[in-house]
């Protein structure tokens, strides 16, 4: 195997932090919050009229980030949310001509799509020369969207991303680093602990409802005397304990500016 290229661009050293303050949204979900901070840094550098896709929209977050440019959405037919998109697509084959928009949003999306460099390549076809592309993507996440959750990204993977698609990195950004990525999981383990029991899906999973309602009984004590602490003491002291995570090699992710040629 070959010795693979220097990373052709210096992560930026802030790492996602927020400030000393970064609201109560922050406090509690720091990586959601870094990713939308993210959008709307880069949102502001955009000139007013410019054309924008946000590529695999979902619930349209961006729509009012977007109000001083002309905002498209586009997501899969039949995809998770309600909310209408100007065209449906999968994102390897956009109903866009060459060179259409100024800069298009992806964020937390490229880990649901079977092949993210058929979806870069198209993603670059529909951008104009000198438009950007704005991704969010995850290092450490559960398993969720199944059975559309196929990767997970380092930066090093997105450099050979970039590098086969013809795109120029500009900027990459972890997400926090390993208190972050704790804070985070306290929250879901707590959340998944208990789903695996729902009696609603007891019979869509093949158990016995009975078995259901009896764990949740059992589980109800412990779920109650950790629950509260994890969930609002100890998760938003992560925030401010990551700052003595000088690696960040358990981030939650990155966010990254490319730019076609």
């Amino acid at each position: 195997m070959s010795s693979p290229p220097p990373f052709p661009v210096k992560l930026n050293p802030r790492n996602g932090w927020l400030g000393w303050w970064p609201g109560w949204q922050g406090l509690f979900q720091p990586e959601k919050t870094r990713v939308r901070v993210f959008v709307e840094e880069e949102a502001v550098q955009l000139p007013p009229g410019a054309l924008v896709l946000d590529a695999g929209a979902g619930q349209r977050k961006f729509a009012e980030t977007f109000r001083r440019q002309r905002y498209e959405s586009c997501d899969m037919t039949g995809g998770f949310y309600k909310q209408k998109h100007d065209f449906e697509c999968f994102l390897d084959s956009i109903p866009r001509p060459d060179n259409t928009y100024d800069a298009i949003v992806n964020t937390q999306v490229l880990e649901h799509v079977p092949d993210p460099l058929a979806v870069l390549k198209e993603l670059n076809r529909v951008l104009k020369p000198g438009g950007v592309l704005w991704l969010s993507l995850p290092l450490n996440a559960p398993l969720h969207g199944q059975p559309w959750h196929y990767f997970h990204f380092t930066h090093y993977g997105v450099f050979e991303l970039a590098r086969k698609t013809g795109f120029e990195i500009v900027r990459c950004e972890k997400i926090g680093g390993a208190f972050w990525a704790l804070g985070k999981r306290l929250r879901d383990i707590f959340a998944q602990w208990l789903k695996q029991y729902d009696p609603t899906r007891a019979r869509k999973r093949g158990q016995s409802i009975a078995f259901c309602l009896l764990m949740n009984v059992l589980l109800l004590i412990p779920w109650l005397a950790l629950y509260p602490v994890c969930a609002f003491v100890v998760r938003p002291l992560c925030y401010w304990f990551d700052l003595t995570d000088i690696e960040k090699s358990y981030t939650n992710g990155y966010t990254v500016v490319l730019r076609k040629p």
